[in-house]
């Protein structure tokens, strides 16, 4: 039932394909039952380091599923699975570098234009800068692309998803990444030290206009 077979003759397709389960015939010999899966495959891309809009290189890991909609002319243009894989990673790895290229680091890191919370009462309310595309659209754009040209090439097959697994700073954007973290922790620190020093200051004032 999860399969559907192309019958070959001296490696030439003979009648139409086979999709329903049940008893079939073929020539012994002569005859080869080739057996693609009708299921959801899986497609899991390479990580790739990508440069986005404003000159930043991020690693980018992404996967697909995708399914054989038509075992003829799967066949006839790529043969099995293999050559599916192949192909998928020129499509797939072609669009995500495509929409990586079109998009700052910013709109690839963040999803929404939410507020942000952190978690630290200073009396400063960090402001993010606001994004028109985010995440999840860019993400959509590349399925959107990506099964034009799975349609144009007429493969046999569809593109069902894409996703990303994972979007991560290289070194040297994450050492800046850390840095700045560092430094509004420290501005942070400095205010409640020069905030003590003032509150110890008035204490010791007070103690000696007591005494």
């Amino acid at each position: 039932e999860t399969e559907q077979v192309i019958v070959t003759r001296f490696g030439k397709p003979v009648g139409e394909p086979e999709n329903e389960p049940g008893l079939k015939f073929k020539l012994p010999f002569i005859e080869k039952a080739n057996r693609f899966d009708k299921r959801f495959l899986e497609w899991d891309g390479d990580a790739n380091q990508l440069p986005t809009r404003d000159k930043r290189f991020i690693w980018v890991d992404t996967y697909a599923r995708w399914q054989i909609t038509d075992p003829l002319k799967f066949f006839q243009r790529l043969r099995d699975e293999l050559g599916a894989q192949s192909r998928l990673d020129d499509i797939l790895d072609g669009e995500t570098r495509n929409a990586i290229a079109a998009h700052e680091l910013v709109e690839l890191v963040r999803n929404t234009n939410r507020e942000p919370a952190t978690g630290i009462d200073d009396g400063q309310q960090e402001i993010f800068q606001v994004i028109e595309t985010g995440r999840d659209k860019i993400r959509e754009r590349v399925l959107v692309d990506a099964k034009v040209r799975v349609k144009d090439s007429d493969l046999g097959i569809e593109i069902l998803d894409v996703q990303f697994k994972r979007i991560s700073y290289v070194d040297e954007v994450r050492r800046k990444v850390y840095e700045r973290m560092v430094a509004e922790r420290n501005r942070i620190a400095d205010r409640y030290r020069s905030e003590g020093e003032g509150e110890a200051f008035k204490i010791l004032g007070e103690k000696e206009r007591d005494l």
